[in-house]
């Protein structure tokens, strides 16, 4: 049977590469990122003189996640991180420069196994969805494999990640909600329930000045189209029996400024531009710069989180709450439900339906909108626990 789903595992994985691989190459080549096609098929490597633990991340959010294990781990071993988007290689080698960076070979079994052969790890970490079919079958027979953060798929008990999931020395889930299922496929004594790596994030805060003017403050951030017009609806009746308060909208796409400024013009509301100026004058601020929504959260007395009225799936809403904000979310978190359970159980997240529940939910957290929780505490729990489940394989 694993020989029947490995065959039909490479076949598809030849036919992505022969056909979607060049257009993908072209696409990231004309975004300016280095693709390292070379190292993919490992005519190009890197010599070590030591026995690295390997760490894997696909992603710069899963980066970013990690970055406390990560950071563990280095203090005690060499690190050799391999990643899969160009983006993510480029976050890497900027920002990681005390280790090892390459990029994953395709997952072909003869490149794994040159890859393992090559570089000698003594074990390999696997953060959050990373199932490759070839990479945990064939690490998985020299070395430990061990995943982090764990994010389970729906069809757990199907044949592909049956096969794939029985092969893991090790499992640090998020929750109890995880370990369940997983349960079913490998021995529970596998298991080690630790807690979310997201919440061990630090928010990224840069010294950012903004001027409330002594104004109540409802800020929604990373929005998309209708949610504005939503957010401005609510906000004209909040405005009717409270008038000093002000919204600042922090759109997904700072591109689609000029529809949000008609929309706003086309409720007769006043408004400035966060490029303009650092003071809430008028009754709407939009925020046209980047990489500032997460140190603005902070003025937040009210904090809403985009995507969630569309039907895009949400987006991160532990940088608000990891500043110390409960958080207003539409019902269409499917993208970041796993986050959504955890925020709901630090009392951290309130789930409205419509604009009559967003009204009400605003509102309410207008009187106190500050966690009753210890974040702090509950990140020191989370990091130990981690700490003490992998020092038991470095």
């Amino acid at each position: 049977m694993v020989y029947l789903v490995r065959l039909f595992y490479n076949l598809i994985l030849a036919f992505l590469i022969i056909f979607f691989v060049p257009v993908w190459y072209f696409l990231n080549v004309r975004k300016g990122y280095k693709v390292g096609l070379l190292e993919r098929f490992l005519l190009k490597t890197k010599k070590l003189d030591y026995q690295p633990v390997w760490i894997h991340c696909a992603s710069t959010g899963e980066i970013k996640t990690a970055l406390p294990i990560i950071d563990y781990i280095k203090s005690k071993e060499k690190v050799l991180l391999t990643v899969f988007s160009p983006r993510a290689y480029n976050f890497a080698v900027k920002n990681l420069k005390d280790m090892t960076v390459v990029f994953l070979p395709f997952d072909f079994g003869f490149l794994i196994k040159r890859f393992l052969k090559v570089y000698n790890p003594k074990l390999l970490i696997v953060e959050e969805a990373e199932f490759w079919f070839n990479l945990i079958y064939h690490s998985s027979k020299k070395i430990p494999v061990i995943s982090i953060n764990t994010k389970l798929p729906k069809n757990v008990n199907n044949i592909y990640y049956r096969e794939i999931l029985k092969r893991f020395s090790f499992f640090i889930v998020r929750t109890e909600e995880d370990k369940q299922p997983l349960k079913k496929v490998v021995a529970e004594d596998k298991i080690a329930v630790c807690g979310n790596l997201k919440l061990l994030s630090q928010v990224n805060l840069k010294d950012v000045k903004l001027d409330k003017k002594g104004k109540k403050v409802i800020l929604a951030g990373s929005t998309h189209y209708p949610e504005e017009e939503i957010l401005i609806k609510v906000f004209q009746k909040i405005k009717e029996t409270l008038p000093n308060t002000c919204l600042i909208i922090a759109p997904r796409h700072v591109e689609r400024v000029k529809e949000i400024i008609q929309t706003v013009k086309k409720y007769n509301l006043s408004f400035d531009l966060r490029s303009k100026t650092l003071a809430l004058d008028n009754d709407v601020y939009i925020v046209d710069t980047l990489g500032e929504l997460s140190s603005l959260y902070k003025y937040g007395d009210v904090v809403f989180v985009g995507g969630t009225f569309s039907k895009v799936g949400g987006h991160n809403i532990f940088e608000p709450i990891l500043t110390g904000k409960k958080v207003i979310i539409g019902k269409n978190y499917f993208k970041i439900k796993d986050l959504v359970i955890q925020g709901e159980k630090l009392g951290a997240v309130v789930v409205v339906e419509d604009e009559n529940q967003l009204k009400d939910a605003i509102l309410e957290l207008l009187k106190n909108s500050d966690l009753k929780v210890d974040i702090s505490k509950i990140q020191i729990d989370i990091y130990n626990c981690y700490k003490k489940e992998i020092d038991r394989w470095i």
